[in-house]
């Protein structure tokens, strides 16, 4: 009898080293079709939308969804799942893009007395309108919208093996979790500057 050689790759990594089998991919039923404006670019998959905190970086909540539902429709449901966690409470203003600046979202901000620092239309592209509240919002959201990189870069974000939606849920909160993991170790050790970085943290000085 004549069997058909798998052919099989074994992948390092910082908390998985196992086998996957080269063959014929079978769609995930429950992935859809998004696209990212930023990047101009269409993918299936999901959308991650991640609540950081900007001091110090630590993740306060995420929300997943399918990547054919808009950004704007997570917020509400991320202010109602730190309303039950008690993590609401620690976050006075909320800043973002203008993808989450839509009348239900501000109107939950002023529910929960939180300061709206959303960019409007009138302070979002390459030449705002109204510059100098862009500026300033922008300085914070730098300082965030750089944690998606690090994320990409040390902690794989954005890339799964896995298939279905709770999957991919709880394959993004081993994430999060490692991420948040991270930065209380680099509490104790009295290194904030390298939490972000685990070769700086384990590997230097």
């Amino acid at each position: 009898m004549n069997r058909k050689r798998i052919t099989t790759i074994t992948i390092p990594c910082l908390f998985f080293s196992g086998c996957f089998k080269i063959g014929t991919p079978h769609p995930d039923p429950d992935a859809k079709i998004g696209y990212c404006a930023a990047k101009q670019r269409v993918f299936v998959g999901y959308r991650a939308t991640i609540i950081i905190g900007n001091e110090k970086m630590p993740i306060l909540d995420y929300h997943l969804t399918p990547a054919n539902r808009h950004d704007s429709g997570a917020f509400v449901p991320l202010l109602l799942s730190m309303e039950e966690h008690e993590t609401l409470p620690r976050v006075c203003a909320f800043y973002g893009d203008n993808a989450y600046f839509k009348t239900e979202n501000r109107a939950w901000l002023e529910f929960y007395e939180k300061s709206c620092k959303l960019h409007s239309n009138d302070e979002s592209g390459k030449v705002p309108k109204n510059r100098r509240s862009a500026k300033k919002k922008s300085r914070v959201r730098s300082k965030v919208e750089s944690t998606f990189g690090i994320l990409e870069e040390n902690y794989n974000f954005g890339h799964t093996q896995l298939r279905g939606f709770n999957n991919v849920k709880i394959d993004t909160c081993l994430l999060v979790s490692s991420w948040n993991h991270f930065f209380l170790l680099s509490y104790f050790m009295d290194r904030f500057e390298d939490c972000i970085s685990l070769r700086r943290l384990f590997y230097e000085n």
